[in-house]
């Protein structure tokens, strides 16, 4: 006791001292001091929805070239990949619909009118800070209205750089893989990303059915592009240019007969650019965003039968362009936070397949929202309004839709508990109102009713959450055959209810040189056909939905090397509703390893290996029915920077 007196005297005696030496420097009765008013301003995170994020070193050190790649590890979540490294790859969640998913670069989205497909092959990791996925939607304030629009979301968030630097990489691997990549860029102003990349793609594979056992090599699964891409950064704006460019092969599906005669030769070519900006400002009371958009897409389509005796002559060109403008508002008080915001986008889709027509469509989106927060509780309601407007020959009615949204969460310490409901449609595309011989200009919106609740545990360590939903899909849009099978007609036909679980988490942290981040994650979900009680199919599986799936990522890391494991699930499944046994799809499981070792030179220079093994089971599987991915691979970059 005598000694915390003694301490506490000294520590005061210590304080007058310098309190005297101040007063002696300063003369108090003739000095001013004045300072300005500081206001903080900020965004306080949201828990309403359910949401998965890899970001930072584990999504770098993931062995994955683009962000579909990433996407496979996340809950509820299936990728179709069609086989051949350069095949297209959607994502759908929760077995929604790809067309059911808005995908965002930098909160502006990436859309296609055409076909409403995003193929998230096409970007790159390289220079990605996160890629997340958000059920309903991402739930912020100012957000756009087009964000609620979507049943699902996924944002790619572009690394705003933090330093000034310079890199070249170099990378080849199986299968005839040669990459070269270089980046720059200025701190916190811009940067440059340059790739380009060829594989052959020619993988060994195996086939295997209740009535055939096939051996043969992929053909016609070559690839190369390049991509090009900058972004500036200025305060509150930002802007964003992107150029990529590609030529690939079409392997088509594995038949029984393989023989030159009856390969896929079809090849398709790809130009895609955009150029985007978005503005944001925040004041103590008030918020400010905007963006602007212009796209355009080129697709170049060739099925010669002179080199393919199956096919049927097709050379077709498809052109679209886009514009897009948005601006929010938002008005915070203590507890109610109120946005506003509008949207419009123009689209048009011009081809010169047989009979087509040229078409473009206005479509314009209002949002109204308002979130309330009180201690740990906060609760967001908002309404959408949709109006779309095509002009064409044979054009489709008028749509206007107004949907609600709700929901709610209590945060109680690291603890959240929070449900959602959202009603939401996806607007038939151009292909299914106005294709040749195919679209039909009296198709119906695709409805989705989502319902869910969930608890969520957010640690300094350890993370994990457990959702229960439940999913219907009305008037769904499929194409049927008619007359012949080279005659097909979208309809709107079904009723897709789905019920699910999923469960993720995580655990990190460092403990002197060493560093350990593991993600892990679980979806059980069963979704079924109710569309018609009189049909065979009715209450059947519906295609390509495994009713359970799981992924885990360990990463470690030890002063300049990190090891990166990655393990990946998918039960059985069935191709087809019929669901006979010839159409099930056998389980299957990939591990993928990475290793990252990082040398520091004495001019400067870093310079960083990495070596990749993918598939290390030689796992031999199908993704979609009779097209079979590539057994075990390889991976080796080297990388400069200064």
């Amino acid at each position: 006791m005598k000694h915390k007196i003694l301490s506490a005297l000294i520590i005061l005696c210590s304080s007058l001292q310098t309190l005297w030496a101040q007063k002696s420097l300063i003369n108090y009765e003739d000095s001013l001091f004045s300072i300005d008013d500081v206001v903080c301003v900020g965004e306080r995170p949201h828990y309403l929805t359910p949401s998965q994020t890899i970001s930072g070193p584990t999504l770098q050190n993931l062995s994955t070239t683009s962000v579909a790649d990433a996407l496979k590890y996340f809950s509820g979540v299936q990728i179709k990949d069609f086989g051949g490294l350069g095949g297209l790859k959607t994502v759908n969640v929760r077995s929604l619909g790809s067309q059911h998913v808005g995908v965002y670069l930098d909160g502006i989205r990436i859309t296609n009118a055409q076909n409403g497909q995003v193929d998230l092959g096409r970007y790159s990791l390289s220079n990605m800070e996160s890629v997340s996925l958000y059920n309903a939607n991402k739930n912020e304030r100012l957000q756009s209205a087009t964000e609620y629009a979507s049943a699902a979301t996924v944002y790619m968030q572009t690394r705003k750089p933090d330093r000034t630097t310079l890199t070249a990489e170099y990378g080849t691997g199986s299968f005839g893989l040669n990459k070269v990549k270089g980046y720059f860029s200025l701190k916190d102003r811009l940067f440059v990303d340059a790739e380009y990349q060829h594989t052959d793609g020619n993988y060994k594979f195996r086939f295997r059915s209740l009535s055939e056992d096939t051996i043969g090599k992929r053909h016609n699964s070559d690839i190369r592009f390049y991509r090009l891409e900058a972004a500036g950064f200025y305060k509150g704006l930002a802007t964003h240019v992107y150029y990529y460019n590609s030529e690939r092969g079409l392997p088509g599906p594995v038949i029984r007969r393989l023989t030159d005669q009856w390969d896929s030769t079809d090849r398709q070519w790809d130009q895609n650019f955009f150029v985007q900006s978005s503005y944001k400002k925040l004041w103590e009371s008030f918020g400010l965003r905007t963006n602007l958009k212009y796209s355009f897409d080129y697709l170049h389509y060739l099925q010669d039968p002179s080199t393919n005796a199956a096919a049927i002559y097709c050379n077709n060109h498809y052109t679209q362009q886009s514009v897009y403008a948005s601006v929010a508002g938002s008005y915070n008080m203590k507890y109610l936070s109120l946005t506003a915001s509008t949207d419009i986008t123009w689209s048009d889709l011009n081809t010169d397949v047989y009979k087509s027509s040229y078409v473009y469509r206005l479509d314009s989106k209002s949002l109204l929202s308002a979130i309330l927060s009180y201690r740990g509780l906060e609760v967001n309601i908002a309404m959408l309004y949709t109006h779309i407007q095509d002009h064409t020959r044979g054009n489709a009615s008028l749509l206007r839709k107004l949907t609600p949204m709700f929901l709610a969460s209590y945060k109680s310490g690291p603890w959240v508990v929070r449900a959602f409901n959202k009603r939401i449609f996806r607007a038939p595309t151009l292909n299914d109102l106005y294709y040749t011989l195919v679209g039909c200009t009296d198709l119906k919106p695709e409805y989705t009713t989502q319902w869910d609740a969930g608890v969520d545990y957010r640690g300094r360590h350890l993370h994990f959450a457990i959702d229960g939903y439940y999913n219907e899909i009305e008037d769904k849009i499929v194409a049927i055959p008619m007359k012949c099978q080279f005659r097909w007609s979208m309809v709107n036909f079904g009723m897709v209810k789905s019920l699910g679980l999923s469960l993720s988490g995580g655990y990190s942290n460092e403990w002197g040189k060493f560093s350990l981040a593991t993600n892990a994650n679980y979806t059980c979900q069963s979704d079924r056909d109710y569309s018609m009680p009189s049909d065979p199919e009715y209450k059947h599986y519906v295609p390509y939905s495994p009713l359970h799936s799981g992924s885990l990522i360990i990463d470690l890391g030890y002063d300049s090397y990190s090891l990166c494991t990655s393990f990946l699930y998918t039960g059985e499944r069935f191709a087809l509703i019929s669901n006979n046994a010839d159409d099930l799809l056998g389980d299957w499981y990939t591990v993928d390893l990475k290793l990252n070792k990082r040398f520091r030179l004495k001019n400067g220079m870093v310079v960083q290996a990495t070596v990749e093994c993918n598939n290390l089971t030689d796992s031999r599987h199908e993704v979609v029915k009779r097209y079979p991915m590539p057994g075990r691979n390889w991976k080796a970059t080297v990388k400069f920077e200064l």
